[in-house]
């Protein structure tokens, strides 16, 4: 190709990139990036307790701190600008949304410089950043608002996810607590020195009191910059497996009522070799079988000794205040849970965890907490 042409070709590809933008992008946003600023990010199961920020800002070596709350709120409606809804609740069944909240002057020096002025504009007039992903499952633009028992927020800014740490909806501390936001879930560490993981987490723990121990990632080891760093956000749970409408079971707290329409149009029971008969989300079974046959064909198949489950409507650990379980998707399994509980150190076979892993489930034996029974499926084509 001529180096005439090669122009033109560039010149063609450029318009059409920046015609196909969102509006709440522009093209010079885009064309510089995301990049976030270097962080450590800590956090432990079970949250982190209320007064933290002045404690790690105190901490030798500190140059900037943010801790963000976040939970699980339930939306009763989406609507236009112009008031047409888009959305809304069914009966008693809601929307669950992962809403996000913290100081914007903290948060700051931790956002990209091509989008730092958006996001704490927005959040500034007491409104919503949703992240790309957010936005498209809601169909929402600029503008339009969202409908929760607390209060409505209204969308101030569409970014790349990784921005708004891969919430649905971000928003400033005193937003938050208006509509039911309460528990601080991770912190963002900017550090003048470069300690290890195990050093700064040592720091931390003596800051934190009762509890499970921190887990800390040093700047670009976290696979997600949030609580969890290495388990899929709600946001992508649903572009993998689909969004339900539930509400919290009055009866059993911790457990949720599902509107009948996922399970039935989203679910099924099947037979799988070594496991039974039970019930999972469609695009768990093909993988779960293969897995399942290749240690039948390895003569591995002793490594399944129990078999706990798949699908089973809840939030994690059952607390009505944690994020809502992979299990609600139907797209995570327990295997082995006799010999492998929660929080005790794993004793699954490797062959196991190595066939699972290669059919695409990712393994919770690894975590800081581990929950060696726990295989979440994680191989959905066109996802991290």
């Amino acid at each position: 190709m001529s180096s005439a042409l090669r122009h033109i070709a560039l010149v063609i590809v450029a318009a059409v990139l920046t015609w196909s933008l969102p509006a709440s992008l522009s093209a010079p946003a885009a064309a510089a990036g995301t990049w976030m600023p270097p962080a450590y990010l800590m956090w432990r199961t079970g949250g982190l307790p209320h007064g933290l920020t002045p404690k790690l800002d105190a901490l030798q070596g500190t140059e900037h701190v943010v801790v963000v709350a976040g939970d699980t709120l339930w939306m009763k409606r989406s609507v236009r600008a112009d008031g047409r809804i888009v959305d809304r609740a069914q009966g008693r069944y809601r929307i669950p949304i992962e809403v996000m909240a913290t100081s914007r002057r903290d948060l700051a020096p931790f956002l990209p410089g091509a989008w730092r002025d958006t996001v704490v504009k927005a959040m500034g007039r007491g409104r919503g950043v949703l992240g790309e992903s957010s936005a498209g499952l809601r169909t929402l633009r600029v503008g339009d608002r969202m409908v929760f028992p607390g209060g409505r927020v209204t969308v101030g800014a569409i970014v790349p996810d990784e921005v708004v740490a891969w919430s649905e909806v971000f928003v400033s501390r005193e937003k938050g607590r208006d509509l039911g936001v309460k528990h601080d879930r991770f912190a963002l560490l900017q550090m003048r020195k470069h300690p290890t993981e195990a050093e700064l987490a040592r720091r931390i723990a003596a800051l934190l009191g009762p509890g499970y121990p921190p887990r800390v990632r040093r700047p670009g080891h976290a696979q997600f910059r949030r609580y969890g760093d290495a388990v899929w956000p709600p946001v992508l749970m649903k572009r993998g497996f689909g969004e339900f409408r539930a509400y919290p079971d009055p009866k059993r707290p911790g457990y949720l009522r599902m509107q009948p329409s996922f399970p039935r149009q989203r679910l099924a029971t099947r037979r799988v070799p070594l496991l039974g008969r039970f019930t999972c989300h469609e695009r768990v079974f093909p993988a779960l079988i293969g897995a399942m046959r290749e240690l039948q064909a390895r003569g591995a198949s002793a490594a399944i000794r129990n078999f706990a489950g798949c699908y089973n409507a809840r939030m994690v650990l059952r607390r009505p205040t944690n994020a809502i379980s992979h299990h609600t998707w139907g797209a995570a399994v327990d295997i082995n849970s006799l010999t492998n509980p929660y929080g005790a150190p794993p004793h699954q076979p490797r062959v196991l965890v190595e066939v699972m892993r290669r059919h695409g489930f990712t393994w919770g034996g690894r975590w800081t907490v581990p929950d060696a029974m726990h295989f979440e499926f994680v191989g959905v084509p066109g996802l991290p």
